[in-house]
C-alpha cells in the first residue's frame, strides 16, 4: 500500500484536475446553449430553401445549371469537418475513422481530394499523405466560412476538378446524442435536397431557369452553414458529456483514495503503537 504522504499528493492532484474538468464543463454548457440556439434558428430557413429548390428543380428537365451536371465519376472531393481541440470523448475519432473507411471503400483508381475543417482532421490525413487542397484551422461556425466552402467546392466542381462532393460531419440527433455521417453535396439532382417537399404553387420570376442561377449557389452556402452549426453543437455536446464524466470519475477516485488514506494512516498508527509497546516490553526485561 502507498504511504500516507503519497496518497495525500494523489488526492491533491485529482482534486486539481477535477477543478479543471468542472470549469471546462461549465464553459461547454454555456457555449453549447448559444450555438444550439443559432442552429435551431437557422433550420426553418434551411428547410424552406430545401423546399423551394426541390420545387424549382422538379419543374425543370435536364441539368440547367453547372452544379446539376451529372458525369462519370473519376475524382471525388470530400469535406471533413472535425474539431480543432480534443477532450471531447470519441468525437474526433469517430469522424476521422468514418472518413478514412469511406475513402478506402472507393473503387480502385478513383482519385480523391480533401478539404479539412478543423485541426484534428487535418493532422490525421496529413500524416497519411492524403491530397489536401485546402484546410481551415481555428474555425467558427460563421456564414463567411460557409460561403468560402461553397465557393471552393462549386468552383472545383464546375472546373471539372471533381465529379462528386461529399461531406463528413457529425449530425445532432438530440441534446446529448450525435451521429457521424456522410452526405452527398454535389451534384444537385432534379429531386432537390434530401427529404420530401411540399407541393406548393410557386411562381418564379422571371422564370425557373433564371431563378435557379441565383438560388442554387446560395442554397449550397446554406447547406454548409447548417453543417457547421450542427458540427459545432455536436462537438460541444460531446465535450460537455466527456467533462461531466471526468468530473464524476474524479469525485469517485477521490473517495477511493480517501479510504486508502485512512487505511494507510491507521496502519501507520498501529505500527507506531506496536513499536512503543515492544520498546516498553524490552525495557521491562
Amino acid at each position: 500500500m502507498a504511504g500516507v504522504r503519497e496518497i495525500k499528493g494523489r488526492i491533491r492532484s485529482v482534486k486539481n484536475i477535477q477543478q479543471i474538468t468542472k470549469a471546462m464543463k461549465m464553459v461547454a454548457a454555456a457555449r453549447i446553449k448559444k450555438v444550439e440556439t443559432r442552429m435551431k434558428a437557422s433550420r426553418p430557413y434551411a428547410y424552406k430553401m430545401r423546399e423551394v429548390v426541390g420545387e424549382l428543380t422538379s419543374q425543370l428537365k435536364g441539368a440547367l445549371h453547372p452544379l446539376m451536371q451529372v458525369r462519370p465519376t473519376k475524382k471525388v472531393g470530400l469535406v471533413v469537418v472535425t474539431a480543432d481541440k480534443g477532450l471531447c470523448g470519441s468525437y474526433n475519432n469517430n469522424l476521422v475513422k468514418l472518413a478514412f473507411n469511406w475513402l478506402r471503400k472507393l473503387p480502385a483508381g478513383l482519385e480523391t481530394e480533401l478539404i479539412t475543417v478543423g485541426g484534428k482532421g487535418y493532422r490525421f490525413f496529413l500524416k497519411r499523405n492524403a491530397h489536401i487542397v485546402k484546410e481551415y484551422l481555428g474555425w467558427n461556425p460563421e456564414y463567411a466560412l460557409a460561403r468560402a466552402l461553397a465557393q471552393q467546392v462549386s468552383q472545383d466542381f464546375i472546373d471539372g476538378k471533381v465529379d462528386e462532393v461529399h461531406c463528413v460531419y457529425t449530425r445532432v440527433l438530440s441534446a446529448m446524442s450525435q451521429e457521424a455521417t456522410v452526405v452527398k453535396i454535389l451534384p444537385f439532382t432534379n429531386e432537390g435536397a434530401e427529404g420530401p417537399t411540399r407541393q406548393l404553387d410557386y411562381i418564379f420570376e422571371p422564370d425557373p431557369a433564371t431563378a435557379l442561377v441565383t438560388i442554387l449557389p446560395r442554397y449550397l452556402e446554406v447547406i454548409f452553414f447548417q453543417i457547421l452549426l450542427e458540427a459545432r453543437t455536436a462537438e460541444l455536446g460531446a465535450r460537455l458529456r466527456a467533462m461531466s464524466n471526468a468530473t464524476d470519475n474524479a469525485s469517485k477516485l477521490v473517495g477511493d483514495l480517501t479510504l486508502d488514506f485512512f487505511r494507510a494512516r491507521q496502519a501507520a498508527i498501529t505500527n507506531e503503537i506496536l513499536e512503543v509497546a515492544g520498546g516498553a516490553e524490552a525495557l521491562k526485561k
